[in-house]
């Protein structure tokens, strides 16, 4: 048996000049969610950039991370004694591989699938693939939000999503809580499981927005921040561009629990856009670019649409701070409630991401599986 397959690569993206594009004429926001997360080569005053680097650095470093990580250790326990020994883990936005490692031996899986849209996840992967000797790890390279998501596996499995991760669901600001999206993105999420299983998810219930904006303040999430806007830079054709000119700005929008994360301008600045400089962009001091979404959902509302999706609570954890841990039982498909949230109406369909269709990597999915 394979101890190391992996399972989908991407066709190559053109979504980043795309969705940058967007971002700065205003034609979309919240939406760059999976562009933050990319490895470049990018450098602020000799200081490395990169998206992989500055998060895991924030992941290392930052309050919210460590209290993430405090409840999962606090009670990794208590969640293998809910689930069935042996399991699948499906694990979408993978960080920690010492995270991965601590489920894999406290579940005994034998299979552990991380699922993430940067091929950065393969790297990592292949490193686990060393260390678990007797798991085969099959890395998956998708937009987990896309709303495509495939089965990754025919058997009852678990689906793991910490991180916070749930709360970033794109868009711009809504007026009040996103309750169809937030349905969908649950939906979305176990479609990797079809046969059931369990989602273990996290989220943050704080409602203090200054308490949030002081949290997302700290440095080196300031500097992951920015790190799209050096990308910019570096990688896409823009002339007269100045990724100085721009800092990090958090923005609380209390009437839907939404922690935007947004870039200012700190001074006026025009560039072009295209190998031909033909897309115009002008900026002025104090111009502000919301660019991704951290929801603080209330944990009424959270648990009200985890069971709109047809997930049934099993257990939750909650330690001193502001972070919850969710453990569900996740019913097979043709079990599930038949509640159709419609789909997500923030972005157009031409943002999202340009990997595999669904019917693709399903195909491509079982293939793999059973060579594997």
């Amino acid at each position: 048996m394979l101890k190391f397959h992996e399972i989908i690569r991407p066709t190559a993206s053109e979504s980043f000049f795309d969705q940058s594009v967007d971002l700065w004429l205003g034609f979309a926001a919240g939406h760059m969610g999976p562009q933050m997360y990319q490895p470049h080569e990018a450098k602020r005053q000799g200081q490395a950039m990169s998206g992989v680097l500055t998060w895991d650095m924030h992941a290392k470093h930052g309050t919210i991370p460590a209290h993430n990580k405090e409840v999962f250790l606090s009670h990794v326990d208590d969640l293998a004694r809910h689930v069935e020994s042996g399991v699948p883990i499906v694990e979408f936005g993978p960080g920690s591989m010492d995270d991965a490692s601590l489920l894999i031996r406290s579940i005994k899986s034998e299979e552990y699938i991380p699922v993430d849209c940067s091929l950065d996840v393969i790297r990592h992967a292949q490193a686990l693939s060393v260390v678990e000797k007797n798991c085969v790890i099959s890395p998956s390279v998708i937009d987990f939000f896309s709303e495509e998501n495939c089965r990754l596996t025919e058997q009852p499995a678990l689906g793991v999503f910490l991180g916070i991760t749930i709360g970033n669901i794109p868009g711009p600001a809504p007026t009040k809580e996103p309750r169809n999206e937030l349905i969908c993105a649950f939906q979305n999420l176990t479609k990797a499981i079809p046969a059931g299983g369990y989602l273990l998810v996290s989220t943050d219930v704080c409602q203090d927005g200054e308490r949030n904006k002081a949290l997302y303040n700290e440095h080196w999430h300031r500097l992951f921040g920015v790190n799209h806007i050096y990308r910019m830079a570096e990688e896409l054709p823009m002339h007269n561009f100045d990724p100085n000119g721009f800092e990090y700005l958090p923005v609380w929008h209390e009437s839907c629990s939404l922690l935007a994360h947004t870039v200012v301008a700190t001074k006026s600045q025009n560039f072009e856009m295209g190998e031909d400089g033909e897309i115009l962009v002008s900026v002025k001091k104090g111009d502000i670019f919301h660019y991704n979404n951290s929801f603080k959902y209330r944990p009424e509302f959270f648990e009200d649409c985890a069971e709109d999706a047809g997930l049934e609570i099993i257990q939750s954890w909650q330690e001193s701070g502001s972070i919850r841990l969710y453990l569900f039982h996740v019913p097979p498909r043709d079990a599930r409630n038949t509640f159709n949230a419609p789909k997500s109406s923030f972005l157009p369909r031409h943002n999202m991401s340009p990997f595999l269709s669904g019917r693709s990597l399903s195909v491509m999915q079982g293939r793999l599986q059973k060579v594997a």
